[in-house]
């Protein structure tokens, strides 16, 4: 059995990955949501252009598995019906959201989702690498901590929000308003000081120090969600 290959690079719906079945194709459900209609409409896409199959990713996302070049440009025109793509390939790289599943209406996850997912959007948004990615983990305990994700927030024990980096103990304490600015600014930090490395957690592990006022102690949680789960 040949070992598997490490791209180094996450696959998307406008960058497909070449696989030993064809085609993958990842969808990225904007604010970790798909209505009824875009799920079934995933299925029946992947019944006509695909293998059938579909496998679900370590970040919510939903990937088409065994499409082929000729069946590729019919599954984008039905993936746009569906609202599924982004406008390019560069901001479909950069915006990897995962949404706490057990989110409820008065803890501003679904409004920061949105206003994180529409500011990856932006011109001047940081270029982050493909594999880096955000949290929103902002009900009353985190259940994302174990998820990939370099940048997060979440609440402290107080009940307030709070900014985190993957692989630190602290955070910093932030608003529903400075909330996404914030978040930005540690991505412009981390792309000032990653060097070579594309992840958060390898930033500090190798000995990088947060800017200040990442002081406020996180909650720790073990809790793994799964399917059906609530």
């Amino acid at each position: 059995m040949n070992a598997p290959e490490i791209k180094g690079w996450c696959p998307g719906a406008l960058t497909p990955m070449h696989s030993g079945d064809g085609l993958v194709v990842r969808i990225r459900p904007f604010n970790g949501r798909l209505t009824t209609s875009q799920v079934n409409g995933i299925a029946d896409l992947a019944i006509r252009h695909g293998n059938g199959l579909l496998d679900v990713s370590s970040r919510a996302n939903i990937q088409i598995r065994g499409v082929t070049e000729a069946s590729y440009p019919p599954l984008m025109e039905g993936l746009d019906a569906l609202n599924l793509l982004d406008p390019s390939p560069e901001i479909e790289s950069r915006r990897n959201v995962i949404v706490t599943p057990f989110w409820t209406q008065d803890d501003q996850t679904e409004a920061l989702a949105n206003a994180l997912s529409n500011a990856l959007t932006a011109p001047d948004a940081p270029h982050t690498p493909s594999k880096f990615g955000f949290a929103v983990d902002t009900g009353a305990l985190p259940v994302l901590q174990d998820a990939p994700a370099d940048i997060r927030l979440e609440r402290a024990a107080s009940g307030d929000l709070l900014l985190v980096a993957d692989g630190a103990t602290q955070g910093k304490p932030v608003t529903e308003q400075t909330a996404i600015p914030e978040t930005l600014a540690l991505a412009h930090w981390f792309l000032d000081a990653r060097g070579a490395q594309s992840r958060m957690a390898k930033v500090l592990t190798g000995g990088k120090a947060l800017p200040k006022d990442h002081t406020t102690p996180r909650q720790s949680q073990s809790f793994a969600p799964k399917p059906a789960q609530t």
